[in-house]
């Protein structure tokens, strides 16, 4: 499918600003993606030179969503969380300290901070 500027002149606006973003951040991520194959690729440290080959790789991983995509901080956050959460509920799951009441407080909200950060963890990968 090709796009003229006849087919351009429907967007107005908003719609032509976020098109233009949309094809902005796809160039970005083109480019980046064909830098990370051609290191890969360039093991005796020339220079970077991107083929047209590395370029349609690139497009092909990103379109088929087999780029990796660097995770944000807050999801390593979770997962540690729910790791450690998980290992903190563990060594509190006995039923002779479960029965003093700030043990069982403490108990519940590590329980429930763990289940958020496995959750959010697991929405968000």
């Amino acid at each position: 499918m090709t796009v003229t500027q006849a087919d351009l002149q429907v967007l107005k606006g908003q719609a032509q600003t976020a098109l233009d973003e949309a094809v902005e951040r796809y160039r970005t991520d083109l480019f980046t993606e064909a830098s990370r194959l051609e290191a890969a690729l360039n093991s005796a440290g020339k220079t970077p030179e991107i083929t047209s080959s590395m370029v349609k790789d690139a497009e092909l991983l990103i379109r088929r969503g087999y780029a990796k995509r660097p995770k944000s901080a807050w999801l390593l956050v979770c997962k540690v969380g729910s790791a450690v959460g998980g290992f903190a509920t563990g060594i509190l799951a006995d039923a002779e300290k479960l029965k003093d009441p700030k043990t069982l407080v403490i108990f519940i909200i590590v329980l429930s901070t763990t289940i958020v950060a496995t959750v959010v963890s697991a929405m968000k990968e």
